[in-house]
């Protein structure tokens, strides 16, 4: 009897002292685990901030781009209207032409303004959007001075376990199975068939939050890609529409600034082959921009079909062979005069038709599907009508809508709740809104006075043509009025 006293003396001790020093060894793997847990989930949330940062910087580097593109734009501008002011230096070029100079240099005026202040609130709206996420949304979590307290444990708290776990006796008594407790009957049920000891449920119950969030799956995305797409919905339109209202502009100052060269050439230096080589290099440069931007066709359903980008740099070509006529050694016999006007009325035609093709190019359109995500390709969700002509040209990028093959996010996981409950609990998802359309109606605004403008001209040009040149005004001199 002594002997089995003494042998099941000698088990239990050595029992005892076997768990004992397992639980020693899984306290340290608890603190060890706390401490890499929480510093791998600040290391990816510093980079989540730098998502953040990155995503920024996008919109905010075009649009300190498109600032200092402005700038110079306003410059070249204004040196066309002023320091460039034809007729002063001699007679004035004639009446066709000046109405194509005038009114595209006045409208790329309108759309120069147009596109730097679009630009001006894209930059300053995405600088407080990430401004905002940065101070206030993506925090780094670390752990208080009380989760600290709770993830380190004491030897003597060995004495609190179970019997069973105290003196279970290795591959003769096999740990309970990994278990939690179930909400509706309180009860612990099995969720796996793990073996665990007593004290690893006590560890998941103190050190894991349970915040009620969504566990991670296939589908998730980050909590701060689905709050920064909802915050781009307010500043995305005007990034697209100053990127488009670049191009606009340069549509415009390339055909003006030719049509002013051959001005200068014709009226001032009496010389013709100048003049047609300066409008080549002109006409080469619009259309090789208007092919580089312009990379898909418009929105269904357009108002102009005809692809009137492939024709409309080629209205210098058309005005400098009408201008060559107009200044030649010729006789004026009706015959040119009448040639003369039909060149004219066709470039005026082509920029009617460029007018109503800038509404169908700029339009946006609602996608029906989800475009796929290429590394290294823009990309924007289908809730975004972006114009489709420029949709591979204004280099847009948003946040994605779900994580690459073997990504996790850490952050979500330790927020997640408990169970099954972080299986059904939803999802953090991007703000449901609609997208700030004010840019387009701006846009359109200024589109619909460009239509107008070649209307309003047309007309004046045929009122002239039928009465004469200048018919309104007179040629020197102005009428008096009291008390002059």
């Amino acid at each position: 009897m002594e002997e089995i006293t003494a042998a099941a003396a000698a088990l239990s001790s050595a029992a005892f002292d076997y768990n004992r020093a397992n639980y020693i060894f899984d306290a340290r793997m608890r603190w060890g685990r706390f401490n890499t847990c929480y510093s791998m989930a600040m290391a990816q949330t510093s980079q989540y901030r730098e998502d953040i940062s990155d995503l920024t910087e996008l919109t905010v580097t075009k649009a300190d781009t498109y600032h200092t593109v402005g700038t110079i734009c306003f410059f070249l501008n204004f040196e066309l209207i002023v320091d460039g002011s034809l007729g002063v230096h001699g007679p004035a070029p004639p009446g066709w032409l000046m109405g194509l100079y005038w009114a595209n240099v006045c409208i790329a005026i309108m759309f120069l303004v147009t596109f730097t202040w679009m630009a001006m609130h894209s930059g300053a709206r995405a600088t407080a959007g990430a401004a905002q996420m940065r101070t206030h949304t993506m925090r780094l979590p670390i752990p208080t001075p009380k989760m600290l307290d709770m993830a380190r444990v004491t030897g003597n708290s060995f004495e609190k376990q179970r019997v069973h776990d105290v003196f279970r006796i290795p591959f003769a008594m096999r740990a309970g199975k990994e278990s939690e407790v179930d909400e509706e009957s309180g009860k612990r049920i099995p969720i796996s068939d793990r073996r665990m000891p007593k004290w690893y449920h006590d560890e998941v119950e103190a050190l894991r939050k349970d915040e009620g969030g969504a566990a991670p799956s296939p589908t998730s995305v980050p909590e701060h890609f689905e709050l920064y797409r909802g915050l781009q919905q307010e500043w995305w339109c005007y990034d697209v529409y100053s990127r488009i209202g670049i191009l606009f502009w340069f549509s415009h100052w390339l055909t003006s600034a030719s049509l002013y060269s051959m001005c200068h050439c014709f009226t001032e230096l009496r010389i013709l082959w100048p003049a047609w080589t300066v409008t080549a290099c002109f006409v080469t440069a619009h259309w090789g921009i208007l092919r580089l931007d312009i990379t898909s066709k418009p929105r269904e359903g357009s108002l102009m079909c005809l692809p009137i980008e492939k024709i409309v740099p080629f209205v210098p070509v058309l005005a400098v062979f009408g201008m060559s006529i107009d200044y030649s050694v010729l006789d004026p016999t009706p015959f040119l005069q009448g040639l003369i006007y039909t060149v004219s009325w066709i470039c005026y035609g082509i920029q009617l038709a460029w007018a109503i093709r800038l509404y169908d190019l700029a339009a946006p359109q609602r996608s029906s599907e989800e475009s796929p995500e290429h590394a290294g390709d823009a990309w924007s969700p289908m809730e975004w009508p972006l114009p489709p002509a420029f949709k591979q040209a204004v280099y847009l990028v948003s946040a994605p809508k779900y994580l690459e093959p073997g990504q996790t996010c850490l952050t979500q996981e330790m927020k997640a709740a408990k169970g099954q409950k972080g299986q059904t609990a939803p999802q953090t998802k991007a703000r449901e809104c609609e997208p700030a359309m004010l840019p387009w109606k701006l846009f359109r605004g200024a589109i619909c006075t460009t239509i107008s403008m070649w209307v309003l001209i047309m007309f004046g040009r045929g009122f002239e043509q039928i009465n004469g040149e200048r018919f309104l005004l007179k040629q020197e001199g102005r009428v008096e009025r009291w008390p002059s």
